[in-house]
C-alpha cells in the first residue's frame, strides 16, 4: 500500500478543502496520508474526513537558518495543544499583516491587487501566503503561471518579497515536541548551503523521499540511519496546475519504507 505524509489543502495554500483532499486520497488507493498545512492546524477543526483512509495530525512550520528557508514537519501533534494553537494564531497574523504589504508593493509596481479579497481570503479559516497572491496575479492575467510570479517579483530578496518573523529550527522542534509530536526536516533536497549545519538540529525524522529529493533519496536514507531518525516521504501535493504532482497518488511512499513512523504511537 501506498502512503502520502506530505500534504496541503486551502487551510494554507492548497487547492481542496479537507474534505476534498481525503477523498481524493481515498479514491487514489492511500492507506494513509498526513496533512501538514503551513503554521496552522486549522484542518482539524470544524472539517470532516473522507471514509477510508488514516489521516496523521501534521503541520509543516516555517523557519530558516542563515538566509535559507528550513521547513520542519510535525506528526502526530495535538491539534488542540495550548502553545500550537497560539502560535498558530500569532503566525495567521503575522501572514496577513506580511499580504497586505506585499500587495501594497505589487500596486506600486504596477498590478492591480484587492486588499480587500486577501482579508476574504483569510475570513474563510487558514493562512494567506505568496502563493495566494501568485494566483491573484495570475487571474488578473499578468503572469502565466505561479511559477512566473515567484521567478519575477515574489522571490526571496524580490521586488514585491516581504520577509518576515519565524521561529528559529530548535523552536519549531521545541513546539511540535510539546505538542506531542515528531519533528522531521522537510525536503532537505531544497537546502543549498546550509543542509549540514541544519542536519545538526535534533530532529526525530527526515522527509527522506520527495519530489525535490528525487537522485539523492539513498542519501538522505544513509543520513536518516547514520542519525537513527525515522524515515518519511510524500508528495508535497497543493494541487497547482503545473506544479508536480498535478494529481493525488502520483507520487507516493510505500508504507513499507517509512514502517516506523506508521507504527508509532504517541
Amino acid at each position: 500500500m501506498n502512503v502520502d505524509l506530505h500534504m496541503h489543502t486551502t487551510c494554507s495554500d492548497g487547492l481542496y478543502t479537507p474534505e476534498q483532499l481525503t477523498k481524493m486520497a481515498a479514491e487514489a488507493g492511500l492507506s494513509v496520508m498526513a496533512i501538514s498545512d503551513h503554521d496552522t492546524v486549522a484542518a482539524y477543526s470544524g472539517h470532516s474526513f473522507a471514509p477510508g483512509i488514516r489521516v496523521i495530525p501534521a503541520i509543516e512550520m516555517s523557519s530558516d537558518y542563515d538566509g535559507e528557508d528550513v521547513h520542519v514537519l510535525g506528526y502526530y501533534i495535538r491539534p488542540d495543544q495550548k502553545e500550537l494553537t497560539e502560535y498558530c494564531r500569532q503566525f495567521k497574523q503575522r501572514r496577513l499583516n506580511r499580504a497586505l504589504e506585499i500587495a501594497d508593493r505589487c500596486v506600486s509596481l504596477g498590478y492591480d491587487i484587492d486588499r480587500g479579497q486577501i482579508e476574504g481570503m483569510l475570513a474563510k479559516g487558514g493562512t494567506v501566503g505568496r502563493p495566494h497572491i501568485a494566483r491573484m496575479l495570475v487571474a488578473k492575467g499578468y503572469f502565466p503561471d505561479v511559477k512566473a510570479v515567484f521567478d519575477t517579483i515574489l522571490y526571496r530578496g524580490g521586488p514585491a518579497y516581504v520577509p518576515y518573523h519565524r521561529l528559529t529550527v530548535d523552536a519549531c522542534i521545541d513546539l511540535i515536541h510539546t505538542a506531542g509530536g515528531l519533528a522531521f526536516l522537510a525536503h532537505p533536497g531544497l537546502l543549498k548551503r546550509t543542509l549540514s549545519r541544519v542536519l545538526a538540529f535534533p530532529f526525530d525524522g527526515l522527509e527522506v523521499y520527495h519530489p525535490n529529493n528525487r537522485g539523492r533519496c539513498d542519501e538522505f536514507l544513509r543520513i536518516a540511519r547514520e542519525h537513527h531518525w525515522l524515515v518519511s516521504g510524500g508528495s508535497d501535493f497543493h494541487g497547482v496546475p503545473g506544479r508536480f504532482p498535478e494529481t493525488v497518488g502520483s507520487y507516493a511512499v510505500d508504507e513499507s519504507y517509512v514502517h516506523g513512523l506508521l507504527a508509532y504511537r504517541p
